[in-house]
């Protein structure tokens, strides 16, 4: 069996498990059994140091939301930063509806160092790419980096909520989620594109 496919075949194991049984209820056995190898035989440990080395290369590929996926440097072609809003909220959105169903295994990871820090060093490239992001538009080409960081959480902290109870179940019946979207990109372009 090829290194390659062996280590796939334990990440395509690891995360039905991940997700179920979280990750300390999950056994390194479990996984290679469910991966077609021999348990305690070390297959694993050719691949992976431990659970936590394997979880966070699972959340950086298939859980958590990173710049890469959101090809801020495409969203040049839109060439209107409306359009660019609502393109970007989407991909917020595909991410959290990614994210529900391992959403006890994230957090299960932020009790662990390992899972915390992972999540700092992910959420701050995001933001980071965010920040880059507005800095581009007029409103944010003159401001200094507090007041750049600040407009950024200002800009996407409503949909992120929004998305945040969503992803937990919490109805908010009086919003409807087309309008909302909507508005929030109208508003903000309109922010963003002047140069107060």
């Amino acid at each position: 069996m090829n290194r390659v496919n062996t280590r796939e075949r334990i990440k395509e194991a690891a995360l039905p498990l991940f997700a179920e049984q979280g990750l300390a209820g999950t056994s390194i056995a479990a996984i290679e059994t469910a991966a077609g190898l021999a348990p305690r035989a070390g297959a694993f440990y050719r691949h992976f140091p431990g659970k936590e080395a394997l979880f966070e290369e699972l959340a950086r590929e298939r859980i958590t939301e990173t710049p890469d996926e959101f090809d801020f440097d495409g969203l040049r072609a839109f060439g209107d930063t409306r359009a660019e809003l609502i393109s970007l909220a989407r991909q917020f959105e595909t991410a959290a509806e990614r994210q529900k169903p391992y959403l006890r295994l994230i957090e299960e990871s932020r009790l662990t160092e390992s899972g915390r820090s992972f999540e700092q060093r992910a959420n701050e490239a995001m933001f980071e790419a965010l920040v880059n992001w507005v800095a581009t538009k007029p409103a944010g080409a003159a401001l200094d980096a507090e007041r750049l960081a600040a407009l950024t959480m200002n800009v996407f902290g409503s949909w992120l909520f929004f998305l945040g109870k969503r992803q937990q179940g919490v109805e908010l019946a009086a919003i409807d989620r087309d309008a909302l979207l909507e508005d929030w990109a109208r508003t903000w372009s309109e922010v963003l594109d002047s140069r107060n």
